[in-house]
């Protein structure tokens, strides 16, 4: 880490045409959101920036609705399916009892295919508020965290502008939005509306490469360097 930021990847266009490795970094003090379908890398990708981030030694909540086990055993805060509820409402309380302006360390909510959560409480009438629940602590955290250092990266295979309550603006708080794969023209636009990049053209999508926006910076291709999944679960589990 320098001066507080962490490395997301290398430049793509600058990698893929020159060879030349330059590391795209972004503040640790960040809400995040992944979006690609399976087999982009959204999982290794975030298992990656954990890793960099790891000298910061944050507090993890890690709810992994599908069971995908994709972040088993680095975390004590973790749940699977029905008990995700309970624990993203763990979190919430403690961003209700962190205070503002503090200093203190970094706790991030990761919720691994969010769109399939909150499509599996809103499913049925007597789970529907958990629902609206999940979502209105999303947008609080999203709108207050930074302040208390607490928050939130979502991995998802689709974005769609209903994770949020219509209108609440939640989504406009991401401070990195990263596509990997090959992008639906509809979830391009909804990650990073009509802004475009020279030579974007020329990127050839695949696992671990996609573009990137991150507060402050111009939108650019991105390239994940290749790192075995299970080698970064062992490194964080340490």
């Amino acid at each position: 880490m320098i001066n507080d930021k962490f490395m997301l990847g290398f430049d793509y266009l600058l990698y893929a045409n020159m060879g030349i490795k330059a590391p795209i970094y972004a503040s640790a003090d960040s809400h995040l959101i992944v979006v690609g379908g399976s087999g982009s890398g959204k999982s290794t990708a975030v298992l990656y920036w954990l890793r960099k981030l790891q000298p910061c030694k944050p507090t993890l909540y890690i709810a992994d609705f599908k069971a995908s086990r994709e972040f088993g055993g680095i975390s004590q805060h973790y749940a699977e399916f029905e008990n995700c509820y309970k624990l993203i409402k763990d979190f919430y309380d403690e961003f209700l009892s962190t205070p503002e302006g503090g200093s203190g360390k970094i706790k991030i909510l990761i919720i691994d295919e969010i769109a399939g959560l909150l499509t599996h409480y809103s499913m049925c009438k007597e789970t529907k508020t958990k629902a609206d629940e999940i979502r209105n602590i999303m947008s609080s955290v999203l709108m207050l965290g930074r302040s208390r250092r607490c928050f939130l990266w979502l991995s998802m295979q689709r974005y769609t502008a209903n994770i949020f309550p219509s209108a609440s603006g939640s989504a406009d708080n991401f401070h990195i939005l990263i596509g990997l794969g090959n992008l639906t023209v509809d979830g391009r636009k909804g990650l990073f509306a009509s802004e475009h990049f020279e030579g974007e053209n020329e990127l050839q999508y695949g696992q671990g490469r996609g573009i990137a926006l991150i507060d402050g910076q111009q939108l650019r291709g991105i390239i994940i360097p290749q790192v075995s999944k299970a080698k970064l679960l062992q490194l964080l589990q340490c």
